[in-house]
């Protein structure tokens, strides 16, 4: 299954390619002395056509994925079995850090559902990551579920006009990550996050990169709008 056939099966490529045709990508130039990273990182620097830095712009991350299986599909129910019992539904980041608390209280035996509308406890949008959804029964995990963020604003252009994706947000090599149709109905598979990753700057016109990343090793794109 070639790159853009599974990103369109995503719903998003139909979007990505037409930005792709206004695009202004420039070539990933090297960084002036090699430098070493745990993980992965995207740095660079927006600036004018005069050279000046851009501050405030945007910037949306997307994944790309590969087949590792097409079932079984997990399930995002726990059982309750005690009713007497507080059950906690949190959200946490790559990291183990608390995103948002989605449930707490106790719970009829039986199977019980929380979905996660991909937003933090301010209501705003979560940045483009991996996060797992617990249900902690008098504090300890019973049950999770991963959901894959990806399309969301990750990162913004500071005064200097640069910005910075870390590892955090790109967890390259992650699988097994359950994928679903646009509106949710329809498992896709079982997935794993490729090295090749899109940046979307939400400028007018978008500009739209695209390119494959190297472990332990920073790739710069800097962009001239």
């Amino acid at each position: 299954m070639s790159r853009f056939t599974r990103l369109s099966v995503l719903g998003i490529v139909t979007i990505l390619l037409a930005l792709l045709a206004i695009a202004c990508e420039r070539e990933i130039p090297p960084l002036s002395e090699p430098v070493t990273i745990s993980g992965y990182r995207v740095e660079g620097v927006v600036t004018d056509r005069l050279g000046n830095p851009v501050r405030g712009i945007s910037i949306v991350l997307h994944y790309d994925y590969d087949l590792v299986s097409e079932g079984p599909e997990p399930t995002k129910a726990f059982e309750v079995v005690d009713p007497t019992k507080t059950i906690r539904v949190v959200v946490f980041d790559r990291k183990n850090r608390m995103v948002r608390v989605l449930f707490q209280g106790r719970v009829s035996p039986g199977m019980f559902v929380v979905d996660w509308d991909q937003r933090d406890g301010s209501g705003y949008p979560v940045p483009s990551g991996i996060y797992s959804v617990q249900y902690l029964v008098d504090g300890d995990a019973k049950k999770a579920y991963t959901v894959a963020v990806s399309g969301a604003v990750t990162a913004r252009t500071d005064s200097m006009g640069r910005y910075m994706i870390p590892d955090d947000n790109l967890p390259i090599g992650f699988a097994p990550l359950p994928l679903y149709s646009l509106d949710g109905d329809r498992f896709l598979g079982n997935y794993m996050i490729s090295p090749y990753v899109i940046l979307e700057f939400l400028l007018e016109p978008r500009r739209v990169a695209g390119f494959t990343l190297t472990k332990d090793r920073i790739t710069r794109y800097d962009l001239r709008v």
